[in-house]
């Protein structure tokens, strides 16, 4: 029996569409930066309050190491998550997406970790490799998200 008025369903489903909207968005943008260069940056993606979806990028940080500059992911993806949650009363939603590797099953995947205003958190992984056709990119799947912007 469901007990939920229509006022709570309906936000519900708001809710869904929102985290759907920034996810979907977040694959399309990291998939179509493999395919243009083979790689993507971190970056971030906000629902506004007012249904706008916005871009959010922060400078690359670099580690220096032995020979060459490598960009430090890790530290752009903090920034990110520092960025879209000092502006977290402007938005319905926001996520971060980022390049990671998948060790157990030998190849990268695309990694967005999605929040709502409401507290509901989702994190989707995209595996995708490369073979002589071109980029191939796996079904997503979802994991439990933390709650990071909204804490």
């Amino acid at each position: 029996m469901d007990t939920n008025t229509p006022a709570q369903a309906e936000a519900e489903t708001q809710v869904q569409d929102d985290l759907n909207k920034v996810i979907g968005t977040a694959l399309g943008v990291a998939g179509e930066q493999i395919e243009e260069h083979g790689a993507f940056l971190p970056v971030g993606l906000v629902l506004t309050l007012d249904g706008e979806l916005n871009l959010v990028a922060v400078a690359p940080n670099s580690v220096d190491g032995d020979e060459e500059v490598e960009l430090d992911a890790d530290a752009m993806v903090a920034d990110l998550f520092d960025a879209l949650a000092s502006q977290r009363g402007q938005n319905r939603a926001a996520a971060v997406v980022c390049d990671i590797h998948l060790p157990e099953d030998g190849t990268d995947a695309i990694h967005v970790m999605a929040e709502h205003s409401t507290g509901m958190s989702v994190s989707v992984v995209r595996p995708y490799h490369q073979s002589a056709a071109g980029w191939e990119f796996g079904e997503p799947f979802l994991e439990a998200g933390e709650t990071a912007i909204w804490a």
